[in-house]
């Protein structure tokens, strides 16, 4: 029997209940979302460092929140600029960190990474999408879904190559997206490291394609490197509107950090996590003067999240 929307909310209702009694250190709708980490291999000549130890960090904050997530989720740029193997080389071993702690990792592309290098690093990634050759992945996010998009525009040319800025959804993707929403039955998000006006499908706004899916929930995405929450409408002939979400950047400028997301039975929760930071275009030198508008960034940002509600 094909499950309806009431019956999804009243098994997730018992899901959720079965996970907060015994589930113990790690709780099964609690993920956390990392986006533009800009790792820079070590000793590559001209490639700034600093953004490493920030990832360090961030990982260590992980690891210390209890209940522990059951899942982290790395919305592309993984690599500093133009997706060199030395550059996974470094993000690899330190998101194994939180793999060996037991919390599954799954990345995907921006425009700062290549298909190829990337693959060789993650090996994982290649064996679980849905779209070969594509950085794609559906990840379970406890009482919801996460259909991840591969939204690179890339310079054929591969390592070492500029790719476009701009975001792109190739046609096997989109087919594939298309089907999977179709086939949905609980809650699922779209994410892709491009916002939504940048990844169409037939040629028009992705949101225009799912916002009438009744299970479609919301899009995440990074790569403008602000934590900021917004809304879409398709027209003024009808009420609902669709939540979108932009990721800090981890470590490289802009809203410096990561985002917790936590599902539940009839909503899920995207909040910036504690400790977060801001600076533009890098971070300070020994003795040079913090502007004080960077602090009422920091102010105003922490503790705000954004709400996504399941039903309609």
């Amino acid at each position: 029997m094909e499950m309806t929307r009431r019956g999804f909310f009243l098994g997730a209702t018992a899901a959720v209940a079965g996970t907060a009694l015994g589930n113990g250190e790690v709780d099964d709708n609690l993920s956390v979302f990392l986006s533009d980490i800009h790792i820079s291999g070590v000793g590559v000549k001209g490639q700034p460092t600093y953004q490493n130890p920030l990832l360090d960090k961030a990982i260590d904050q992980i690891l210390a929140m209890r209940p522990r997530p059951r899942r982290a989720v790395v919305f592309g740029d993984v690599a500093l600029w133009v997706g060199r193997a030395a550059d996974y080389a470094e993000s690899a071993p330190r998101l194994k960190r939180l793999s060996d702690a037991g919390i599954e990792v799954t990345v995907t592309t921006g425009n700062h990474d290549h298909r190829v290098t990337l693959f060789a690093a993650y090996p994982e990634q290649a064996k679980k999408t849905p779209v070969p050759g594509r950085v794609t992945s559906v990840v379970d996010l406890g009482t919801a879904d996460l259909f991840l998009l591969d939204s690179l525009d890339e310079n054929p040319a591969g390592e070492g190559t500029n790719n476009g800025v701009a975001g792109a959804l190739d046609a096997a993707q989109a087919e594939w997206l298309k089907g999977a929403a179709a086939a949905a039955k609980r809650p699922f998000f779209v994410g892709a490291h491009h916002q939504p006006e940048e990844v169409p499908v037939d040629g028009r706004n992705l949101l225009c394609k799912l916002e009438t899916n009744p299970f479609f929930a919301g899009y995440i995405h990074g790569h403008n490197h602000r934590w900021t929450r917004r809304w879409f409408h398709n027209g003024y002939s009808r009420r609902h509107v669709v939540r979108i979400a932009c990721l800090p950047s981890t470590g490289w400028w802009g809203t410096i950090g990561f985002a917790s997301f936590r599902t539940f039975a009839d909503r899920a929760e995207l909040s910036l996590a504690p400790g977060n930071d801001f600076f533009f275009p890098n971070p300070l030198k020994p003795g040079e003067h913090r502007p004080p508008e960077w602090d009422d960034i920091v102010a105003e940002e922490t503790g705000t999240k954004c709400i996504f509600r399941y039903t309609r």
